[in-house]
């Protein structure tokens, strides 16, 4: 069994994360894509759309969809047919997934490392240049397996608006362990 395999159900989006991040969804979106499904929590959230989640990301064909809903593996680690060549992109996977992400959508929302944000100034303002709406910062409790600081990105290609930061208070009650409820 791979690492991959082993910790296929480390890291997946709580279910009212998942809500969270469907309540961004811009009015008048019809295609979603989510491009790293995972067991399908994002998935089962965005009925109401018409959604393609591919069984491997880097070999789908390129389109361009009406919005993409993602919480990318941070880390080739525990990804699945990570091209050779982005192996040695390390923690850095997640991101690199994400700017493939903003040449297929116009409105992106990522469950992304605080990293992505914090440790690049660089990368901060190509992010906020591209359109960031909102930051959300989310409890380190959000994963059952790690206490890792995470933030939802919610982002429009030209947004020139001020960036909100929110943060997002998540029960204990909210917490669901069981993944598979």
């Amino acid at each position: 069994m791979s690492i991959a395999e082993k910790h296929k159900f480390d890291f997946q989006t709580p279910p009212q994360v998942c809500k969270y991040m469907a309540s961004l969804i811009p009015e008048g979106t019809k295609t979603i894509l989510e491009p790293t499904p995972g067991i399908g929590n994002i998935v089962r959230e965005l009925s109401a759309y018409e959604v393609t989640a591919p069984d491997n990301f880097f070999t789908m064909e390129r389109q361009r969809f009406d919005c993409v809903v993602t919480n990318p593996p941070f880390s080739a680690k525990y990804a699945h047919g990570v091209p050779d060549n982005m192996l040695k992109d390390g923690m850095r996977l997640g991101y690199s997934i994400l700017k493939e992400c903003l040449k297929m959508s116009d409105n992106v929302i990522a469950l992304m490392l605080w990293f992505t944000l914090s440790d690049s100034d660089v990368r901060l303002r190509s992010l906020k240049n591209w359109g960031m709406i909102s930051v959300t910062a989310l409890p380190r409790k959000t994963f059952q397996y790690a206490r890792i600081q995470t933030v939802v990105i919610q982002m429009q290609r030209g947004w020139e608006a001020e960036t909100i930061f929110k943060v997002y208070d998540l029960l204990e009650k909210d917490i669901q362990h069981n993944l598979f409820d």
